[in-house]
């Protein structure tokens, strides 16, 4: 034997010698990631993150994709235990997500799902996986598309309240709750073919999740809400056990010792503060003062416009994510085209629209920063009017199949309070100088001068939006523009049917194709604009001043007009207690009216509908 036989022999018998005494796991322990949704999938970041301090840590979609696309690369990850709980996630979140765990699938690991409860979006969600237990004397509530809309005129017509409404296009139907008891027959058009693609999709996910015909999916929810033993014969789950015996199915297929990673994908260096420790706030200072330091490599910002459109700053709202306000969003792309380190942008887009004004104040930053990088456009559940105003400098459009987009056209008008006056015992005296001061009078509706005056604004705004959808997409739209416009509302797959969007994919999807245009390969990072707020920010602005951020700075802040009305500050947490669905179209509707009270014109979704 040689001496390097006799070294390799030696070494090889250590070896054994040395894993007698190591306990199984050291060698053939397996690692379970846990995915666990039951708290809302947001599309940007919280303001500030509490974790700190020991809480949970919700996570945006796009951590929610990276989570699982780093777990699925990573060799000592064997599989994914997937829990649902009634998570707030919407159709086209869905969609990305199951492309998410479809390539987990793909590296060749399993994915086990268990579910207390299940209804539309959810159980898409678990049909992704391998493997579906249902707890015991529970039921699938996949009972298909319900959609709810709110019409506000019976409740206007027994206050005195008469709304004085104007719209471009016979589908733009935004203001109809304000005017009618019913939708017209436009609107209810636009919405059954909506709800029939999106329904088509969400059955097409499910028969593909389980490896059934659409047809047999469209009899289960036809029969639904099913019995965990009748979902079982059906075929949409594979198991009726309590959680202790899953956990036992998990161990017998991975080992007794099996890991359940809880918090994969955590910084490791995650901040928490040990209040035990009286130094650890002053530690926690500066750590968070190092965690927040821009690194200098070569970056793709995401331009997060998320929520009702409003002129001013963006804020959070009393019930859904808030508002994206014109001067954080310019700021934000103002941001990314003068940082050198960013090479390109995408915006994701989650927005029903909103004031025209600000939709153009973005319309506007996103198109010079267009200029200069590529800037590709990410629709979330919903793009449209102002949503989709904001998207058209895009390069490049992406939707998911179950996006509603569209809506090009624009409403205006406003409330007459007259009658609620004179029911109330008041009564208003008017005093004017200038001939069309009254123009904003709630006392009275227009006169046919005034008519005639906000139709023609109406109308120039109306071909302004047109004219930058011709100028951005002209050559790609499949059709002619009149016909597709008109507050017409689609779905993603619609959409890219029209040329109005490019392409079907997800955030993950932009991404990727804005590295590709910059020329960054796959080393890079992603920076999210406007950055959100950290304690560390917090207490900067406590202890620092910096006059340079105040010197440009713009404020018609829509969010305080909300929130500092004493009955809506009163009133808000008891609708959002007793009717959370029908409280949040409300709030939208408020919104709505006090952007035509300050704008008189807007560019809302012509239809505000609760599909669950």
């Amino acid at each position: 034997m040689t001496g390097l036989h006799r070294r390799g022999g030696l070494a090889l018998a250590a070896l054994f010698a040395v894993s007698a005494f190591l306990p199984g796991w050291a060698l053939a322990q397996k690692r379970l990631v846990r995915l666990t949704f039951d708290s809302p999938v947001s599309e940007s970041p919280a303001p500030m993150d509490m974790s700190i301090f020991g809480g949970s840590k919700s996570r945006t979609l796009r951590e929610w994709i990276d989570v699982i696309d780093k777990a699925a690369k990573d060799p000592e990850i064997n599989g994914a235990v997937l829990l649902i709980d009634g998570p707030g996630v919407a159709m086209a979140q869905v969609e990305e997500l199951t492309r998410a765990i479809n390539r987990f699938k793909g590296a060749g690991k399993k994915v086990y799902c268990y579910l207390d409860h299940a209804a539309n979006a959810s159980y898409a969600l678990a049909s992704t996986a391998d493997h579906i237990s249902l707890t015991e004397y529970s039921t699938l509530d996949i009972l298909g598309l319900h959609g709810e809309m709110m019409f506000y005129k019976g409740m206007f017509d027994k206050i005195g309240v008469t709304a004085d409404m104007m719209h471009c296009g016979d589908y733009k139907s935004a203001l109809e709750p304000f005017t009618r008891t019913e939708p017209s027959k436009e609107n209810a058009e636009q919405i059954n073919w909506l709800l029939d693609g999106i329904y088509d999709r969400w059955i097409r996910l499910i028969a593909e999740g389980r490896k059934l015909s659409p047809t047999d999916v469209k009899a289960a929810v036809d029969e639904a809400p099913l019995e965990g033993k009748r979902a079982a014969e059906l075929k949409l789950v594979d198991a009726i056990e309590t959680f202790p015996a899953f956990r036992q199915r998990i161990q017998k297929e991975y080992g007794k010792d099996v890991v359940v990673v809880k918090h994969y994908g955590a910084d490791d260096d995650k901040l928490k503060l040990d209040l035990n420790n009286p130094f650890a706030l002053f530690q926690m200072f500066g750590d968070l003062m190092k965690k927040g330091e821009v690194s200098g490599k070569p970056a793709i910002a995401i331009v997060y416009i998320d929520g009702g459109i409003t002129t001013g700053k963006s804020d959070q709202g009393p019930f859904s994510s808030g508002n994206a306000g014109s001067t954080t969003i310019r700021a934000a792309f103002e941001k990314a085209r003068e940082d050198t380190n960013i090479k390109a942008v995408v915006v994701r887009v989650d927005s029903p629209g909103g004031s025209a004004l600000g939709s153009d104040i973005m319309w506007d930053a996103a198109t010079r920063c267009a200029r200069e990088k590529p800037l590709i456009v990410s629709m979330g559940s919903v793009a449209g009017s102002g949503g989709y105003y904001v998207a058209i400098p895009g390069d490049v459009i992406f939707a998911e199949e179950t996006t509603i987009t569209g809506s090009i056209g624009v409403v205006g008008g406003k409330l007459v309070l007259k009658g609620l006056m004179d029911w109330a015992g008041l009564s208003v005296t008017e005093f004017n100088r200038g001939k069309n001061a009254g123009l904003t009078s709630t006392n009275r509706v227009w006169t046919d001068a005034e008519r005639a005056k906000i139709r023609g604004y109406l109308d120039s705004v109306y071909d302004q939006f047109k004219g930058r959808v011709m100028a951005s997409r002209g050559k790609r739209l499949k059709g002619d523009l009149e016909k597709m416009a008109g507050g017409r509302v689609y779905t993603g797959k619609q959409a890219l049917e029209l040329g109005l969007i490019d392409q079907i994919g997800g955030l993950r999807d932009a991404i990727k194709l804005a590295a590709e245009k910059s020329g960054l390969g796959n080393d890079y990072d992603v920076r999210v604009l406007p950055k959100p707020k950290d304690i560390g920010d917090i207490f900067a602005e406590i202890f620092e001043s910096d006059e340079r951020d105040d010197e440009w700075k713009i404020d018609v802040n829509l969010g305080d007009a909300l929130l500092t009305d004493p009955l809506i500050r009163r009133v808000a947490p008891l609708l959002s207690e007793l009717a959370p669905r029908q409280a949040v179209q409300m709030m939208r509707g408020l919104r709505n009216a006090i952007i035509l009270d300050r704008e008189r014109v807007g560019m809302f979704m012509p239809i505000d509908i609760d599909i669950r």
